[in-house]
């Protein structure tokens, strides 16, 4: 519905993660409160995802329970999910449930442990009470009985006595076809020592495909006496062609962190491939039997839920929109199918329990995962599914990934993706990247970075793996959270004039729709002659952007009705998409159907309507059904039956010949005076028989072929139309078709069809392939647009606050300013003052607030929902009408580093453990420590640390540049010494040294590090240190001043730092010591009142003292040296991880990604390739005029902030006014 429909002969079958597995725990707080934690997965993929995030967060959080809702389209990966999960805690050896789940060929013994396995969930899945009554029900649940059913059929296949030869034989052609493949997409998995990896994990992914084990190890392998008998769980899947169709990328040991594998590159002459490969293979055996260890604990604890659904992942969160926020029982709710080519409605009637105490067993969820989804419909789509369905907490977060890359600069890809600046598209639905508000992550992204470097040479390769967290802005001022109060997050709602908005969102329209755009074509062609980019793909239907109106609407605050009317005139004059006016009544019907806004041709039954003409759209004495009633429907269901013979368009062609082409349906109106043609992208199409029943003026499904395209069933289309277009004009010159969409390659594939490309076409003369129906077969559809009233009049409510801050955009559209009004009551001391003459300050206060100033004595904190360039207010003062308004610029990480607010973001909200709102959370003692042996080779250390510098900041390391102040870029390099002198790489530092101390010039050193050991981060691909500080306060010197001078005695590393780099310091200390926090704050803890950190101040300490001496003298001693031992009473864990720029906000590595293609070649395995020296230019974010708003591919860069673009110099030289106070060289 979102999406288009497209025809997809050519399956893949993706049974095993393709990325290395992640912590979907990460960014919220420890907690050792009763609690339960709800997780939504959509694309779930394997399980991996699951026990990854159960894994690291044991020990830490033992009272918590985690809910999962683990959502995919395939049907085999939630039945292999299944099977591995209830083998798990039947307690079978995990060498058994290794070979289940990640081999083609199995033992015999191990398969008929899988038959007699699924045997018994076939039996416990009859039905939903019966599975609720099963070993199995307490802990996997199902969201629809449909699900359970449908998983079911593939464990009857699992337990069938099939062998499936075509298996064997296409795994071997597929070995032969990949055998000279050099795959290097497994080094993800080696973290921060992927070079180590790339001839290893290359070699893993060939034996895997030859031998069908992983990595081809001998253990494995030997277990299979010979052939071994081929993996039901690998051979069964949903493809059309029932053939073995697992996609020629998958290997097992994608899904592993392994950095430990590859410490040490051993030389290929001496065996290293095969070494390091049998290694990493041990290492990942070890991780999934403490997965699967800890996941066993977890259910018999009562202490984990995981919830199945097969179908779309859109449809499915708009359900669940419905039903919690209406508190909707399980059934019918969006009056939607489950998935494409599917006639199953979405029903919320799985959830079974015995003792349920809620009508409603769903609730908001805390972290929602979106895995890379939004490569294939659409980011705009995600975020406008999953918003809604998120908690208002500070820990709240939504996950988006991408592996296409949007554009080959990849600082814009986030915007690309979004068709807007990603800061005013933040404030219309409410939520923000955090990396946008803190300019800089501790995920390694330079990895991937790297890894990309490697793969240029293959010109079809367009991967970026991009994580996105999306979190509550207003929760990034830990100071704004404390003068709030709230933990709920609507404390705040943003207005807009409704020209700008109405001009932006038609900016977005025609990003969203791009790939109509003619002029756009050319330049798609091209790219795509190189490698084809997501941008390029389409993925969107007018249903997906009325679902984007409706969120903005429930969430700013705006005149809707004359915002809607002014992008109504941009739709109806814009002839720049060739289809667009063609689609103007789809996009008007789902807006009415989505409660968003109402067009008059559908506000009343088209009976009641006339015509331009005067021309009543009464019934006619030759219409029948539902078009011969006194009161049409304005939205009926249009049911056009397509003959099997005509699907030879397709099923003619080998599946490579015809690709996958998307689809619509054509009504025109071919007679009369008013012909038209509407197109609708939004259908539903199914194989199987219908008949219409006139009593109903429905359609019912006899029956629907399960066959699919393999099958004979006629082609069922199912689409909503509006009903006035049907009444216009001599019913005979109507015809309905399905098309194929317009485009260049469909042009040339389907060329027999004609420009038009219609499949089949008919009218209503044909009364057995064409019907009108009130409603499409086995739903309800239409009356679910109340529904959405009622949910758009809730929603807007919860989000109504007092303090609403209008956002202010420039010409093109991009928010520039934010301006709060403040109001005072006539009998207050402030319009007192006011009226007297009082002099009005406004001070630049936190990253989100400014403090007003009246008078002398009067002051007020005036909070913003996002974060602003505070010292560079205006003011207006109404004196008689006692108003102040304070209009300040916006403020993103692109913009500097005033306030370096990711590192003073540790939130406190009432009743909850504190936060670390931008730094994710760690279990030290689960992370493997980092070897570095005394002889070999640990120079891939320096070359990490180095991908930790953005493009600007690599110049700042050149001498040239050493009096250039930059406090982020000074901690970045302050973090390098740090790491490379513990482990003697530092060249201008004598190591390795395990004590550190901070030293500011004028006042000596303030803190004390005692680094106990580097390890890896494992959720992060990184690193990370392992240390206790001492903050040195001026009462712990005199007391400690003989134990200071015994460890000047060990010679400690002295790192000097300024004023503004030590303030950082101090303002992330807490959240270091947050993140692998195992103690528990006391109810006296000095942050409860004075926040963290608890002082910037030269000698005080940002700590609270709850931390402090959780480990002994003598235990500190044996983890470093034994001068230690007198500072323990102070010291406080922490974890120290490198900070890296974030890939969507600025460029790194540049130079590494622009190298020529014709000169390009994969560096050599025996050396790192070099990072640059020197930063290329700026890239902006969004390749648009910044004043009025052209698109282009000529735009000028500003030569002063280098981040706006012009058209030329006359748009310059208007601009240059609005621009000159944001324009910072």
């Amino acid at each position: 519905m979102f999406s288009p429909t497209y025809v997809q002969l050519k399956y893949w079958f993706y049974p095993i993660g393709n990325t290395p597995a992640v912590n979907l725990l990460r960014d919220l707080p420890s907690c050792q409160e009763e609690e339960t934690i709800n997780i939504l997965s959509l694309a779930c993929g394997d399980p991996r995802n699951v026990l990854f995030s159960l894994w690291c967060e044991q020990g830490h959080s033992s009272k918590r329970t985690v809910s999962f809702t683990c959502c995919d389209i395939e049907p085999a990966i939630l039945a292999r999910n299944v099977v591995l999960l209830t083998l798990i805690t039947n307690g079978r050896p995990s060498t058994e449930l290794w070979d289940l789940f990640y081999h083609f060929y199995v033992p015999t013994k191990t398969l008929s442990i899988l038959r007699t396995h699924a045997a018994g969930l076939v039996e416990a899945s009859k039905s939903t009470e019966k599975w609720a009554s099963s070993p199995y029900g307490s802990y996997i649940k199902y969201v629809d009985k449909a699900t359970l059913q449908e998983l079911r059929r593939y464990w009857t296949r699992y337990a069938s006595t099939e062998k499936f030869p075509q298996a064997r034989t296409a795994i071997a052609q597929r070995s032969k076809e990949t055998g000279n493949m050099h795959v290097l997409t497994g080094v993800r998995s080696a973290g921060p020592l992927w070079f180590h990896a790339s001839e290893t994990m290359a070699h893993v992914y060939r034996e895997f495909w030859k031998t069908g084990v992983v990595a081809g190890n001998i253990e494995d392998l030997s277990r299979l006496n010979g052939k071994g008998e081929v993996n039901p769980m690998f051979a069964v899947s949903s493809a059309a062609s029932r053939d073995f169709a697992v996609h020629y990328g998958a290997e097992p040991l994608l899904g592993f962190r392994l950095p430990e594998a590859f410490h040490q590159k051993v030389p290929e002459q001496r065996g290293g491939t095969s070494e390091q490969a049998k290694r990493a293979v041990a290492i990942a055996k070890s991780q999934f039997k403490a997965w699967c260890e800890c996941f066993t604990k977890y259910v018999s604890n009562d202490r984990v839920q995981v919830s199945f659904f097969c179908g779309e992942a859109l449809a499915l969160s708009h359900d669940l929109q419905l039903a919690i926020t209406l508190n909707q029982k399980p059934g019918h709710v969006t009056r939607t199918y489950v998935k494409p080519w599917s006639a199953c409605p979405l029903l919320l009637d799985g959830y079974v329990s015995l003792n349920a105490t809620r009508d409603l067993p769903y609730d908001l969820f805390d972290v929602i995962d979106t895995s890379n989804l939004g490569d294939h419909v659409g980011f705009i789509n995600i975020l406008s599914a999953t918003t809604p369905l998120l908690r208002r907490n500070a820990s709240s977060v939504v996950y988006t990934e991408s592996l296409l890359m949007a554009s080959e600069d990849i600082s814009a890809s986030l915007s690309t993706v979004l068709g807007s600046d990603v800061a005013t598209f933040s404030m219309l639905i409410g939520l923000a990247p955090s990396g946008l508000l803190t300019g800089v992550t501790l995920d390694a992204v330079g990895n991937e970075t790297a890894l990309f470097t490697l793969m240029q040479g293959d010109d079809s390769q367009k991967q970026y793996r991009m994580r996105v967290s999306w979190k509550y802005p207003q929760f990034s001022d830990a100071s704004v959270v404390g003068v709030l109060g709230s933990s709920t997050g609507s404390d705040f709602q943003v207005t807009f004039e409704a020209k700008e908005l109405a001009g932006h969102l038609f900016d977005i329209y025609k990003t969203m729709f791009a790939h109509e755009d003619i002029s756009r074509m050319t330049a798609q062609l091209s790219r795509m002659s190189v490698g084809q980019y997501s941008i390029d793909l389409q993925r969107y239907t007018r249903a997906g952007m009325a679902a984007l109106l409706r969120l903005v609407r429930a969430t700013v605050q705006v005149d809707w009705e004359q915002t809607m009317h002014l992008l109504d005139s941009h739709l109806v004059t814009d002839r720049s998409l060739i289809v667009g006016s063609n689609s103007l009544q789809e996009l008007y019907m789902h807006l009415h159907i989505f409660g968003v806004w109402t067009n008059e041709c559908l506000e009343r039954s088209p009976n009641q309507l006339r015509t331009g003409f005067g021309l009543s759209l009464r019934p006619t004495s030759g219409d029948k059904g539902i078009l011969a009633a006194d009161n049409t429907p304005s939205v009926v269901q249009l049911v056009l039956v397509v003959p099997r013979e005509e699907l030879t368009v397709f099923t003619g062609k080998t599946p490579d010949a015809i690709g996958t082409p998307a689809l619509h349906v054509s009504v025109t109106q071919t007679s009369g005076q008013n012909q038209y043609e509407n197109c609708f992208h939004s259908f539903q199409a199914f194989f199987g028989k219908v008949v219409y029943d006139d009593s109903t003026q429905n359609a019912s499904i006899i029956e629907e072929d399960d066959h699919g395209w393999l099958g004979s069933a006629d082609l069922v289309v199912t689409c909503a139309v509006p009903a006035f277009g049907l009444l216009m004009g001599p019913r005979n010159g109507i015809l309905a078709a399905l098309m194929i969409n317009t485009n260049p390659d469909n042009l040339m594939k389907f060329e027999h069809l004609g420009v038009r490309m219609a499949v089949f076409e008919t009218g209503f003369h044909d009364g057995k392939r064409l019907f009108v129906c009130r409603d499409a077969p086995k739903l309800d559809t239409l009356r679910s647009s109340s529904m959405q009233k009622r949910w758009i009049e809730k929603v807007s409510s919860q989000n109504q606050s007092s303090l609403q801050t209008l956002v202010k955009l420039n010409a093109g559209h991009r928010a520039t300013h934010l301006q709060s009004h403040i109001d005072f009551p006539k009998d207050s001391a402030e319009s007192q003052a006011l009226s007297t003459g009082a002099a009005v300050t406004v001070i630049e206060y936190s990253p989100r607030s400014v403090m007003l100033r009246i008078g002398s004595s009067l002051k007020r904190q005036v909070t913003f929902p996002f974060p602003i360039q505070g010292s560079q207010p205006k003011t207006r003062i109404a004196r008689k009408s006692s108003w102040i308004e304070v209009e300040v610029p916006i403020f993103t990480a692109l913009d500097g580093d005033r306030f370096n607010s990711w590192t003073q973001a540790t939130v406190f909200q009432s009743g909850r453990p504190p936060l670390c709102w931008s730094i994710p959370r760690i279990n030290l003692e689960l992370q493997p420590s980092v070897t570095f042996p005394k002889k070999g080779d640990s120079s891939w250390l320096r070359t990490f640390m180095g991908t930790t510098l953005s493009d600007a900041e690599r110049p700042l390391s050149k001498p040239d540049q050493a009096t250039t102040t930059n406090a982020k870029f000074d901690l970045k390099q302050s973090l390098n010494i740090l790491f490379l002198t513990f482990v003697g790489l530092n060249e201008n530092r004598v190591g390795p040294k395990k004590t550190f101390q901070l030293t500011l010039e004028t006042t000596g050193a303030h803190t004390l590090i005692f680094a106990t050991g580097i390890r890896h981060d494992l959720d992060l691909g990184s690193l990370v240190m392992e240390a206790y500080v001492v903050p040195l306060t001026i009462p712990r010197v005199k007391e400690l001043l003989p134990s200071l001078k015994a460890l000047q005695t060990t010679e400690p590393c002295a790192i000097r730092v300024s004023n503004d780099e030590s303030t950082l310091w101090k303002r992330m200390l807490p959240a270091l010591a947050e993140r692998c926090r195992t103690w528990q704050h006391k109810s006296t803890c000095e942050y409860q009142n004075k926040g963290a950190p608890l002082s910037t101040e030269e000698g005080k300490s940002p700590l609270c003292s709850c931390g402090e001496g959780n480990v002994s003298g003598s235990e500190l001693a044996k983890l470093g040296l034994k001068e230690w031992a007198p500072f323990a009473k102070y010291a406080v864990r922490v974890a120290i991880a490198p900070i890296f720029p974030v890939p969507y906000v600025e460029s790194s590595l540049s130079e590494l990604l622009e190298l020529p293609r014709a000169t390009q070649s994969h560096p050599s395995p025996s050396s790192p390739p070099k990072l640059p020296s020197q930063a290329p230019k700026s890239a902006g974010t969004e390749a648009k005029c910044d004043h009025c708003g052209k698109s282009g591919d000529k735009l000028q860069v500003c030569g002063g902030c280098r981040k706006v673009r012009y058209c030329g110099s006359e748009c310059q030289k208007a601009a240059r006014k609005e621009h000159k106070k944001d324009c910072v060289r």
